[in-house]
């Protein structure tokens, strides 16, 4: 397996496992973004509310790929998901910024967009349970 691909798939089993502890049902997309349809990373559910999640293991700032956001905001439109750019960094812990404002910011993500908008799993877990 290419080294990146690698890193990627354990990050997105990593989010699974996270959400599943704090009480999600959640799976892993097998080849997202490699198939015509909408398809995320993560999807997760709890309560009801259905959870979006295109995933990235990078240290330093990136930009999301206009496929990939394009796809996040079908999901959202048509399934009513809450999506978000779940943003993995070694040694530190999931940070979600919401869609919105990653579109807001055409696709980049920074350390500054993560402090402002990024939300951890414990927020995403109370947003389910209310």
């Amino acid at each position: 397996m290419v080294r990146s691909y690698v890193k990627g798939y354990r990050a997105e089993l990593e989010l699974v496992h996270e959400l599943a502890k704090r009480g999600f049902v959640a799976i892993r997309s097998p080849r997202s973004g490699r198939i015509s349809l909408p398809s995320p990373d993560v999807i997760a559910a709890k309560n009801g509310r259905i959870f979006a999640f295109e995933c990235k293991f990078k240290e330093t700032s990136f930009v999301v790929d206009k496929r990939e956001l394009e796809q996040l905001k079908s999901w959202e439109q048509i399934g009513g998901a809450r999506c978000f750019i779940a943003w993995k960094r070694k040694r530190k812990a999931w940070c979600l910024i919401p869609l919105d404002r990653v579109l807001e910011e055409n696709g980049k993500v920074n350390l500054r967009l993560a402090e402002e908008y990024g939300k951890d799993l414990e927020w995403l877990s109370q947003f389910a349970s209310t």
